[in-house]
Parts: C-alpha cells; sequence; structure tokens
C-alpha cells in the first residue's frame, strides 16, 4: 500500500442490486495515481471488475485486510464528482442502481482510440508551442524580409470606411419571435438564482434546427451546450444547419463505432468543442461548463432507455440540470402532456411567441367536414376523397407533396367483410394480412400461408381491409397521378434522405420517416386519421396529435402556398385541435380527464413483469408507501407469455421517491435471498394502460 491516502473507495459497475454501494480497496504504489472518477479493474467475487474510483482516504472504515487495486484502466477522469452525483440520482428516481446507470453512461473503453486521441493532443501543443517561438529565436534576418506596399487601388479600397456604406438591418430569425428565449439564455449558467427551465411549443413555420441554432449562437462562447434528439436524422439535420453558420460542434451518438465513439468521448471530455449534439446515449456526454442543454421532442418514444433502469432522457436531463445548474429547453411542436404538467406545478416556464398573422406562421389546415363529404357526394365518403386529390394537384404545381399513412405495408390489417371479425393466425395468433394486390393471406410474426381462411365467428371466407398501409396507398395515388415521380418512406422501403426528394413529387410516408427537404412541401395529406386515433393505447390522441403536427411542421406556411387536408372525422377533439390555432382546449381536456382517473402525469406508476410466482412474491415482500394502489398480478396473454404475469401499482406524484426507495429496496432484497424467477421493474413505462 502507498503512504498517501492508501485506501481508494470505488462503485463497481454492473454488479447485482444488494451489491450496489461503494466498496474500499487498497491503493497499490503500480496505482497510486488512482483519482476519483478514473477508471480501474478490481477483484471482485472472483472476477475481475470494473469499478469507478470516488475518492481516497487515509483510514479504512473496516478492520478488515482489503483487496488492492487490481489495476488503474486509464488516467482519464470519465466520471467527474458531479456526473457521479446525476448517475446516483437518476438511479434513485428509477429504482435502479448506480452500477447500471453507470454503465448507459460511459462507452467502453477502446485503446486504440485514447492512444490515437492522446498522440493528436500532443501534435496540437507540439504545433501550438512551435507557433509561438518568436523570429528572433527561429534566426530569421530582417534584412531578407521585404514589405509588399499596397497598391493605389488597394490602398484606395481600404480608405472606405464602413461607416460611408448603409446600415443593412438583420434578418430576422426564428428564435427572436420568442422573447422569453433571450431570457432564459440571459441566465444560462447562473450560479445564482434559480435555474432557467422552459418548454418551447414551435409554430409550424419555424424549424427547431433554425431555432436551437440561434440559441446556441447567443450562448455565451465559453460555455458549453447539449442538444438531445430522438433521430439521428435530426441530429444530422442540425449538425448541417450549424455547419452553414460556422458553429465547431460535435456529434456523440450510439450509432457509431466503439473507436470512434470513445475519441469523440475523449474530446468532450478535455472541452475540445463545447457544443455536443447526440440522441439518447448522449444525455450523459460530459461537457465541459455546461450552461444550456435542449432536448428536441421528448414525447418521442426513442428517447425512452430499453436497458436497466429504464431512465427516460427527460429524467437524466433534468438531474443533470438540477447539480450542473444549467438551462433547460425543451423545444416541440405539439404540446406534451408532460411537459404541460410540469408547467402547471412551475418546473417549467412556457415561451410564447411574438403574435403574428396565421397565415405567416402556419400552412392552411382544412378537416373533411361534413359539409365537404356532403357536396362531393359518394366521393366524399371514400379513402381518398376528390378534394385529397384537389390538393394533391394544386400543390403538385408548386412542389413536393407528403402524404402520410399510418401503418407501412400493403394492406397490415384485415377483417371479416360481414362481421369485422379481424383476420388472426390460426397458429400464432398474429393479425394476418396482405402483402400485394393479388397476394394470399399471410401472416407477420410465424410467416404461415392461410389460403383457406374462414372466420371464426361467421365461417366466411370474404374478407376486407381494416387499415391500407404505405405500399397500397403508393399504387393508388400513381394510378391517379402517373406523370408526378413517386417515392415512399418507411417500414421496408426504408429513410428517404432529404435532399432525396424531387422537386415536384409526392412523398408517401409513416409517421416519424417523413423526409424534410429544404424548400418544404408544398402540402400535406393526413390520410387515415381514425386508424392513428383508433390505437389501442390511453395517449392514442395524444401521440395522434404529436405525429401530425410533425408532418405539418414540414410544409410551407399559408401565405407562401402550404396547405394541409386531414381525412378523417371533423368533430373529434384531436382533429379539431389541428385546425385551431394554438388553442388548448384539447390538452386542458386530455389532463382533465387524466386526473379525474388518475393516470399519468397525475400518479406516479411502477410496472413489475416477470414470471408468476415472482411477480407474486416480489408483491409480497415489498413494503409499499401507505395509500399505494396494486392491481394484478394479472396473467400475460400470447404465446410467448406462458406463466407470466404482470402487476401495476400507482402512488401520487408528491410521494414517488418514497415508491421508488421501497421498489428499490424490494429489489435488492430478493437479489440477496437469490429469489428463482426472472422479475423486471419499471417506474413510468410508457404502455403501462
Amino acid at each position: 500500500m502507498v503512504e498517501e491516502l492508501p485506501v481508494a473507495s470505488v462503485r463497481l459497475v454492473g454488479v447485482l442490486p444488494h451489491l450496489d454501494r461503494p466498496f474500499e480497496y487498497a491503493v497499490t504504489p503500480e496505482t497510486a495515481a488512482a483519482e476519483a472518477g478514473m477508471r480501474v479493474r478490481v477483484r471482485f467475487s472472483g472476477k475481475d471488475t470494473e469499478g469507478i474510483v470516488l475518492g481516497r482516504h487515509a483510514e479504512p472504515t473496516t478492520d478488515r485486510a482489503l483487496a488492492p487495486l487490481h489495476r488503474l484502466v486509464s488516467e482519464d477522469v470519465v466520471v467527474p464528482p458531479a456526473m457521479m452525483r446525476v448517475c446516483e440520482e437518476v438511479a434513485a428516481r428509477s429504482a435502479g442502481t448506480v452500477g447500471d446507470v453507470l454503465r448507459l453512461a460511459l462507452p467502453p473503453r477502446h485503446a486504440r482510440a485514447e492512444k490515437a486521441d492522446r498522440a493528436a493532443v500532443e501534435k496540437a501543443a507540439q504545433e501550438a508551442e512551435e507557433q509561438s517561438v518568436s523570429p528572433e529565436e527561429k534566426g530569421e534576418g530582417s534584412e531578407d524580409q521585404t514589405v509588399e506596399q499596397p497598391s493605389e487601388e488597394h490602398a484606395a479600397v481600404e480608405e472606405t470606411s464602413d461607416s460611408d456604406l448603409p446600415d443593412a438591418a438583420p434578418a430576422p430569425r426564428p428564435g427572436d419571435r420568442y422573447p422569453g428565449l433571450a431570457a432564459l439564455l440571459s441566465r444560462a449558467g447562473s450560479a445564482e438564482g434559480p435555474v432557467p427551465r422552459a418548454s418551447l411549443t414551435l409554430d409550424a413555420a419555424d424549424t427547431w434546427t433554425d431555432v436551437a441554432a440561434d440559441a446556441i449562437a447567443d450562448l455565451d462562447p465559453a460555455r458549453g451546450a447539449l442538444v438531445i434528439a430522438p433521430d439521428q436524422r435530426d441530429v444530422a439535420r442540425l449538425s448541417r444547419v450549424l455547419d452553414e453558420r460556422g458553429i465547431e460542434h460535435e456529434i456523440f451518438a450510439g450509432t457509431e463505432g466503439p473507436e470512434k465513439r470513445y475519441r469523440t468521448f475523449r474530446r468532450i471530455l478535455r472541452g475540445a468543442t463545447r457544443v455536443v449534439l447526440g440522441n439518447r446515449s448522449a444525455a450523459f456526454a460530459p461537457v465541459q461548463d455546461l450552461a444550456l442543454v435542449i432536448c428536441w421532442d421528448e414525447a418521442d418514444d426513442l428517447l425512452e432507455e430499453p436497458r436497466a433502469p429504464y431512465p427516460h432522457t427527460r429524467t437524466v436531463l433534468q438531474c443533470r440540470s438540477a447539480e450542473e445548474r444549467c438551462a433547460l429547453l425543451f423545444l416541440s411542436a405539439s404540446d406534451s402532456v408532460t411537459l404541460r404538467a410540469l408547467a402547471d406545478r412551475g418546473y417549467l416556464a412556457r415561451l410564447e411567441p411574438v403574435p403574428a398573422p396565421v397565415t405567416a406562421v402556419r400552412p392552411r389546415i382544412v378537416a373533411m367536414d361534413e359539409y365537404l363529404r356532403e357536396r362531393e357526394g359518394p366521393s366524399g365518403r371514400s379513402r381518398l376523397p376528390q378534394e385529397a386529390m384537389r390538393v394533391i394537384r394544386r400543390g403538385l404545381e408548386r412542389g413536393p407533396v407528403l402524404v402520410q399513412v399510418p401503418r407501412s405495408g400493403y394492406v397490415p390489417a384485415i377483417a371479416c367483410t360481414f362481421c369485422r371479425t379481424r383476420a388472426l393466425c390460426p397458429h400464432c395468433s398474429a393479425p394476418l394480412s396482405l402483402s400485394g394486390r393479388h397476394g394470399p393471406l399471410r401472416c407477420r410474426v410465424c410467416g404461415r400461408r392461410e389460403d383457406g381462411y374462414r372466420c371464426p365467428e361467421c365461417d366466411r371466407t370474404e374478407v376486407r381491409a381494416m387499415v391500407v398501409g404505405s405500399a397500397r396507398t403508393a399504387e393508388e395515388l400513381h394510378r391517379a397521378f402517373p406523370d408526378a415521380p413517386l417515392k415512399v418512406a418507411g417500414g421496408a422501403h426504408g429513410p428517404l434522405e432529404d435532399d432525396a426528394v424531387p422537386e415536384t413529387a409526392i412523398i408517401v410516408a409513416t409517421p416519424g420517416a417523413e423526409p424534410a427537404p429544404r424548400e418544404r412541401y408544398a402540402a400535406c395529406l393526413l390520410l387515415d386519421a381514425d386508424a392513428l386515433l383508433g390505437r389501442a393505447a390511453f395517449d392514442a390522441d395524444v401521440e395522434a396529435v404529436r405525429r401530425w403536427r410533425g408532418a405539418i411542421s414540414l410544409v410551407r406556411s399559408a401565405q407562401d402556398g402550404g396547405e394541409v387536408l386531414v381525412v378523417g372525422t371533423s368533430t373529434l377533439p384531436a382533429i379539431r385541435d389541428l385546425v385551431a390555432h394554438r388553442s388548448s382546449f384539447f390538452l386542458d381536456r386530455v389532463l382533465d380527464d387524466r386526473h379525474e382517473l388518475d393516470l399519468p402525469p397525475f400518479s406516479r406508476v411502477a410496472e413489475i413483469v416477470g414470471d408468476r410466482e415472482a411477480c407474486r412474491a416480489f408483491l409480497d415482500a415489498v413494503e409499499l408507501p401507505d395509500g399505494t394502489d396494486v392491481f394484478g398480478p394479472v396473467d400475460l396473454e400470447g404465446p410467448d407469455s406462458a406463466g407470466r404475469a404482470r402487476a401495476v401499482v400507482r402512488l401520487e406524484p408528491a410521494r414517488s421517491r418514497q415508491l421508488a426507495d421501497a421498489l428499490r429496496a424490494g429489489i435488492a432484497a430478493r437479489s440477496a435471498r437469490k429469489a428463482k424467477g426472472s422479475l423486471r421493474v419499471r417506474l413510468d413505462p410508457p404502455d403501462v394502460f
């Protein structure tokens, strides 16, 4: 052991829940350089385990002999103390272990990337030192130097003062339309006063990339910024905007290879760049002097972590904002239920735009109401009425047209023509579908071909389409507009790049797969609106509005000729909300309904899923807070759910930490007992109801 601070407190990564606490190890002369935040390898339970040093101490807290630190992996401080506190808070909120959160926060070490980055740093330092050497030290004589005199013409140009030129008014920026944004940025990174946090719902005419770029450009150049977007395409779009403005930045994404990802991580760690972009995995990026965090479209399910302890990206950013006192800004094209609830509680401020004519900030939006349907006669009741064809025809005269459909494929869902019973596979009970105009019925799960289908309810053989997919829609539009280029995005067709959209073309896309051309779409058609609203989820209406507004944000404003047609039941509140401009009626109604039913965000919900006996034993053993509602356990249905059950517990939000602590203690006790059976506990799961 070394003489100075010979005891190291280490937090192990990925250990069992009941072992999620610091352990003490002896510092050897070989590991004497170990400091708080560095990676080490230790022997634990007979295995070589990774750990993070929490600190060094002079005396141990136990009288037992300490095992030595096995190896110092790197002298990089990969988890600063502030980031360690963030990980601990995320684990506490998610009823998980700090070791699991550290596994999410730290990319795997790559020795070659680390060596290459160190060499790059040394080379840059050497070049900087050489440039700082004076000419006399280099042996350069002043007698050989000649100074080129400017010509008379060049001198005349230099004599022209900038004051003689007319003042050019600066071009208006999208970010300037939101006065509260400037107030938030003025307090970003301030050590005094409350931490600024806000949500901003953009008008359709303002792109989120421009608003985010404006905020980054107005930030103090010495401070750091972190931008999180759900999809890698969103990250690439913002990166292009920052490149055009000359703002240096780094992309830290999970899609990169291990070597590039770790090299980017080290560049961020040593402060080589102050602006970092990324998706869910970048929420823990160790940005130096972090002053501003921006999250785009936090309601997107891509921001939900699928690995234990399943923290939402929003939770991680909230913890970072509280610990590092950085400003937190949520950008979205549609109001979010969660953000609205946080604003009503006073946690977030709602930033409103400067009033402007409706035609200047959004396209003309029309829903197929009864008047339009009756005017068209029988065509008005069809899936593609004549009004939709007219919108597409007018749009093609000015630019590309977007057609959004809820599902990919040809006919992904069919039902009996007589009794409307959904056609299911007799082997695995998955939905049967059509893959072509004259193709047979096939199961999308087991691949079974069903040639002799008969309805189990009425014994009839005729079937009809319940939902029409993007491929069938593209086929119908191609027959109607044979001369127009047609592209399909999403599903089996894959993504379509933004710059691959022809000037006058029809783009058929599923929600979330819409490409974003630079000049925007001239028109947009939202088909099968009722089908998107009919999903079997308690938040189907809110999610449908979010997806629709995402498509509307890609359309030109009304004064530039942009128009949107919604084909669905126009009297539904969700569709009426699209037509109204900045109305809060729909979201107010949603919040009132959820409050009356004790649904999130007016309750904290946890889901326990696992083997039937394990689920029941866990609920019997865990000490839940008083007043906790327990639903279940209920046996799960399906071919892969035999012997599995699911339970839901619910408690008021004010006592959510008590619920998290109780579940965390129950998981640790179960781990210590080595209880049999698999079990998963998730707080605030998105699909709980």
